[in-house]
């Protein structure tokens, strides 16, 4: 996409501040370009709740972790709105799944549903996180005693295992 499409794009844009991402302690919200950045940082250490901020000026996005206990992303959403003089979003700060591409909606029910088959015929004793997370911690194990098989490194096997154990299951309990 061309610099001239995307300021074409932004033209037209709600100002609005825009949900990217979203789950307990982590919330990722984005700008319009022509919304004031200056002062958010103070804006959210200033939030009961908000642990650090960081703003990126080429996404335009601000990166939240708070403590999910004591503030809610809807707060972080209104705070953010006022200091930059934008609206909501017309959801009331909820990140709709229906935003995202037709391809990844159908990527995520696929895997979604694989889920729902691991977890029931396991009786609820696995799902799929924890299974691939299993996987490839013995796929590292595999690689550290009998050398490398390909070019999936041990390290990278362990790294993802952690993100999706951390991502996946440990967050649910």
């Amino acid at each position: 996409m061309s610099a001239v499409t995307r300021r074409e794009e932004w033209a037209d844009a709600p100002r609005a501040v825009r949900i990217v991402h979203d789950i307990p302690g982590r919330l990722r919200l984005r700008l319009p370009p022509a919304a004031s950045a200056a002062g958010l940082g103070d804006v959210i250490d200033r939030l009961n709740g908000a642990q650090s901020s960081l703003w990126s000026p080429r996404t335009r996005s601000l990166l939240i972790r708070y403590d999910p206990s004591v503030l809610t992303p809807a707060e972080i959403v209104r705070a953010v709105a006022e200091h930059a003089e934008l609206d909501e979003p017309a959801d009331g700060g909820a990140h709709a799944d229906d935003e995202r591409a037709p391809v990844a909606r159908a990527v995520v029910d696929v895997f979604n549903g694989l889920n729902e088959r691991v977890t029931h015929r396991t009786r609820g004793r696995l799902d799929l996180g924890l299974v691939v997370s299993v996987g490839l911690v013995l796929w590292a194990g595999r690689q550290l005693l009998r050398g490398p098989v390909t070019s999936l490194s041990w390290t990278s096997a362990l790294w993802y295992a952690h993100g999706l154990f951390r991502d996946y299951t440990a967050r649910e309990q």
